[in-house]
Order: C-alpha cells, then sequence, then structure tokens
C-alpha cells in the first residue's frame, strides 16, 4: 500500500507534464492520485499497528482508520469535481440545485463520520486495539456512501452527450468499480477490496486523461501544421495578382471531388494540404513572368513549367509529410502522358495529383488570367 501511494505521487507529479491540456481537469485528476495515495498510506498505517500495545499505536490505529474513511469521501468529491470539469470543457453546464444536493451528501457524510467518532456507531476498536464494526449502525455510512455514488452516476447519464466516449468508459469504470468494491467489503475483512479497486480506477482515470492529452496534442500540432501550410498558400497567391485565391480554390474543389469519390476521411485531408501546396514552385518563378500580360516566349514557358519541378524540391525537405510533395510534383501530368514535369500517363499519376490537376484546370478556365485576353 505504501509502494501504491507513492505511484499515486509520482503518476500526480506526471499530470503537471500535461496540465496545459485542460487545467481544471489536470488540477482535479492530480487531486484524484493524491487523495487515493493518502489514503493508502493511511490504509497501511492501520494495518500496521492494529493490535500493538501503546498509546502511539492506540492513537495512530484511531487516526489511520478515520483517515482511511475520510478521505474516501473525499474521493468522492474529487470525483464530482472532475465530471463539472469534463462537462464544462466539452460545453455543457450543471444545475446549481444538483450539484447543491451532491455537496450536501457529500458534506453529510462527513458529519456522519464525526458524530461516529464521538459516538462511538458504525465502527469501533476493541481491547486489543482492532478496528470492528458496529452492525446495528453500519448500514448508515453505507447507505451514505452508495448514495453519493449514484447522485455521481445520475449527473453522470444526465450529461452523457457532452461525453466523449472515452470519457464515458473512464468515468463508467470510476463510478461502478468502487460501488463494487464496496458491496464486497461489507462482506469481507481483513482485506481493502475497495481501496485497491479505487486505486485501480484512480489509474483507469489517469490513463484515459493522458491518451486525451496526447490526443489533444496531436490534434494542437495538426492545426499548426493546417495554418502554417494555409499561410504558404496566401503567400503563394500573393505573386499573382490576377488569380488571388487560387490555391484555395483548388483546394475546395479538390476535396469536393475526392468526397464525391468516396475517399476516406483522411485521405480527403491530405488532398486538401497537397492542393493548398501544389504551386509552391512558383516561388522560384520571377513575378514579372507570372504576371505578364502578353503571350509568354518559349524560355518563360520553360521557367513556368519548372514549377512543379521546384515545388518538390521544396517539399522533399519535409520528411515527417512526405507526401505532401506529390501534387506539386505532379498536377500538369496529362492522362495521355503529354504534361510535365515527368511525362507520367494514365494511373502512374498518382491519384491525388490527377484530382489536384482536374480542380486546378477547372480553376483555370473559370477565373481571369493575365493571358485571357
Amino acid at each position: 500500500m505504501l509502494w501504491t501511494a507513492v505511484f499515486c505521487v509520482i503518476t500526480a507529479i506526471l499530470v503537471l507534464a500535461t496540465r496545459k491540456f485542460d487545467r481544471h481537469q489536470s488540477i482535479w485528476v492530480m487531486m484524484l492520485l493524491i487523495v487515493n495515495g493518502l489514503i493508502n498510506v493511511f490504509e497501511a498505517f492501520a494495518y500496521m499497528y492494529r493490535g500493538e500495545a501503546g498509546d502511539f499505536a492506540y492513537w495512530m490505529v484511531r487516526i489511520a482508520n478515520f483517515s482511511v474513511f475520510f478521505f474516501n469521501i473525499l474521493l468522492i468529491l474529487c470525483v464530482l469535481q472532475f465530471l463539472i470539469a469534463i462537462v464544462k470543457k466539452n460545453g455543457g453546464r450543471y444545475v446549481k440545485g444538483e450539484l447543491y444536493i451532491a455537496y450536501g451528501m457529500i458534506a453529510s457524510s462527513i458529519v456522519v463520520l464525526i458524530l461516529s467518532r464521538v459516538f462511538h456507531f458504525y465502527y469501533d476498536f476493541d481491547d486489543q486495539n482492532r478496528y470492528y464494526r458496529l452492525t446495528d449502525t453500519y448500514w448508515i455510512m453505507i447507505a451514505l456512501s452508495e448514495l453519493n455514488a449514484l447522485i455521481i452516476f445520475i449527473l453522470t447519464i444526465k450529461n452523457w452527450k457532452y461525453l466523449r466516449l472515452i470519457e464515458r468508459i473512464e468515468l463508467s469504470m470510476f463510478e461502478g468499480l468502487p460501488i463494487l468494491g464496496l458491496i464486497i467489503q461489507t462482506f469481507v475483512y481483513g482485506v481493502s477490496v475497495t481501496t485497491l479497486l479505487n486505486t485501480i480506477s484512480v489509474f483507469l482515470v489517469f490513463l484515459t486523461y493522458e491518451l486525451e492529452a496526447a490526443h489533444f496534442a496531436v490534434q494542437k500540432e495538426r492545426r499548426l501544421l493546417d495554418q502554417m501550410i494555409s499561410a504558404f498558400a496566401k503567400a503563394i497567391d500573393k505573386k499573382d495578382k490576377y488569380t488571388g485565391g487560387h490555391s484555395s480554390r483548388v483546394a475546395k474543389y479538390s476535396v469536393m471531388i475526392a468526397q464525391r469519390m468516396g475517399l476516406p476521411k483522411d485521405e480527403v485531408e491530405i488532398i486538401w494540404r497537397m492542393a493548398l501546396l501544389h504551386d509552391i514552385g512558383k516561388i522560384g518563378i520571377p513575378d514579372a513572368i507570372i504576371n505578364k500580360m502578353g503571350k509568354l516566349t518559349d524560355e518563360e514557358y520553360d521557367l513556368i513549367r519548372s514549377h512543379p519541378a521546384i515545388g518538390a524540391e521544396i517539399l522533399e525537405n519535409i520528411t515527417e509529410k512526405p507526401e505532401l510533395l506529390t501534387g506539386a510534383r505532379w498536377h500538369h501530368e496529362r492522362y495521355d502522358g503529354k504534361g510535365y514535369p515527368d511525362h507520367k500517363k494514365g494511373e502512374e499519376i498518382p491519384l491525388e495529383a490527377r484530382i489536384i490537376g482536374m480542380a486546378d484546370s477547372y480553376d483555370a478556365m473559370t477565373s481571369n488570367r493575365p493571358y485571357r485576353s
């Protein structure tokens, strides 16, 4: 139990590394771990000093047993606050009256626990300094604990639509395991089933929180990547005063085509990124040639035709996303093999490049160009 307590403290410290995911959630995950760690510490002391003689052992057994019950009630409060943090993060909110009932029940449990030590009901100690239950009144604390768990379960169900699947699983496990442990504990002495199942459920909350934090970090990186790609696309389009927004339109049309073809969502997303960067090679073409009003010379046309190769050369440096260069290099290939730069034909041309090429051609035919007249 002491090692379990140390483990809880270490995992609480680990939560600090991901606290930026959601500040309120991280606070209550840390509290869950710390409170559960304290339960394990005092549970260990209760077992270590039971049956021992002397004033120190006398007080340690009583303080330890009281603390186990007290921190178990606090654990319920932490679960409630954790649930509130999740619901608020996902756009939901609670009725104040419901929360007052929940807080009132938790406060009542603490009051009953304190009174039980003053008036010696619920549990007591024998002449050999050993803990024992008072069977006539033991059901009072059991009933309060079950009611607390039931209220939190009802609040979870009421806010089910504001919970993601992983959050539904973790809260169901967290609320279900301790209730199961409490039922088993009423029939079992000498083994802390409730504490064991509490520890398992708290650790599951920690794992799911870390999974969510990792998912959040990936989503954040993806948003950053998309913002950077969009910024590059705008910079490319700025070079051509006649076709502002060309890259965005090609990306839009490419997505529409890909969706009509029934391609998976992930592939559609990749095609969108490729399409935004399909003309990045124009960065290497002089503005005077891109915006020339009259007919291009053969030399100028050859220079324009080099932009796919230039784009591929730029994008091949992004080794984490090697697929990005596909649209840039091959969007001017033709099905009959008369395109450029590599004269690919038919299905030698990657599907993504064919889609982007169609969208690019459509936008060229439906927007003004310096050579249009």
